[in-house]
């Protein structure tokens, strides 16, 4: 794959709502960048917030993220962070609406950034845990529940392409536990959170995962703090589509490359970014990261590990919640520019 060479074009503007109380209903961002896998690209985020019944409550919001680029591709994200019943149930979920063009890699973490083929797909996706504490006081930070996921997506391969890589759609469920003691849940500084989730997939494809994320946050000095974060999923059955293959997604988890690179059956990625805020609704962080994937958990630490270094900008979209848009900059591997435009943070 050709270096990609990438900035931003725009961060323009942040316009929140008129304040109530001193409380924000919503903020919108448009931005713009050039990557050379979708040329220019342009789109917006926006959010609405929602005033909590008690005073002490967590903040409901809805994200939605519109994107485009000159290539003709086209994605909308829905992702509704519900905080409901005093907090006793949490539900952080996501829809996704893609036409987008894709890239086929070598499967496994041998691969360069050569790609294989393109292709185009359009898929909708989403995903909706409830995570709940109903029966256990808020002082405990364990959290219980189940979660649904499930996709239909159309890719215009040919016909010999492997079944994985074929159209087709899946329904899945599972459960999930999670401890979240963070002190904040977008810009947290100190605290811990841990999560696991088992899904069960049936559908055109039959597989399950396994999927297990650990974070760690502390301050250090000159209001700076570190955040550690180690992920590791495995995608397993006779046939798990593509888009399911453990590996990095290039926007949250190893940021900088396309999604489906690296891909396999079993895949870690350890997380490090130090964080600080710098003036006005402006923060920066610098961050490393590193990557490793393969078909089998033994062989796992004697594949190649891939490694990103970077730094990004952060401008805040609502200072109270200290909820933030990104925009990361990223050398993978010593030879490959890429950069992230986001909302809230990697992890």
């Amino acid at each position: 794959m050709k270096f990609v060479y990438a900035i931003i074009a725009s961060l323009v503007f942040a316009i929140c709502a008129h304040a109530q109380d001193n409380f924000q209903r919503f903020s919108l961002l448009p931005f713009g960048a050039y990557t050379e896998e979708t040329k220019i690209q342009y789109g917006a985020v926006f959010v609405l917030f929602f005033r909590p019944f008690q005073e002490g409550e967590n903040i409901s919001s809805m994200d939605f993220i519109a994107r485009g680029t000159t290539r003709g591709q086209f994605q909308f994200q829905y992702a509704p962070n519900l905080w409901l019943f005093q907090d006793h149930l949490h539900i952080p979920a996501k829809l996704n609406l893609n036409k987008w063009q894709y890239s086929l890699f070598e499967r496994g973490a041998r691969g360069d950034f050569d790609r294989i083929d393109e292709y185009k797909s359009t898929f909708i996706y989403g995903k909706i845990p409830f995570e709940m504490n109903f029966g256990i006081s808020n002082n405990i930070p364990l959290r219980y529940g189940i979660v649904l996921e499930g996709e239909a997506r159309d890719n215009e391969l040919g016909s010999d392409i492997p079944k994985n890589y074929q159209d087709g759609f899946y329904l899945g469920g599972g459960y999930l536990l999670v401890l979240d003691k963070k002190d904040n849940n977008n810009w947290p500084t100190k605290g811990y959170y841990a999560s696991f989730e088992e899904i069960f997939f049936g559908g055109d494809f039959s597989y399950h995962t396994e999927t297990f994320d650990a974070r760690f946050y502390a301050p250090l000095f000159w209001e700076t703090s570190i955040a550690l974060g180690l992920y590791a999923k495995q995608s397993r059955g006779d046939n798990v589509p593509l888009g399911c293959l453990a590996g990095p997604d290039g926007t949250k988890r190893f940021r900088g490359v396309e999604s489906g690179i690296w891909n396999d059956t079993q895949a870690l990625i350890w997380q490090m970014e130090l964080r600080r805020p710098l003036f006005w609704r402006f923060a920066g962080v610098i961050f490393g990261e590193a990557l490793q994937s393969a078909p089998y958990f033994s062989e796992l630490f004697r594949r190649q590990v891939h490694y990103a270094v970077g730094f990004g900008g952060r401008l805040a979209l609502n200072k109270s919640e200290k909820l933030h848009a990104r925009g990361d900059l990223s050398l993978v591997d010593g030879k490959h520019i890429g950069i992230t435009i986001d909302l809230r943070e990697s992890f």
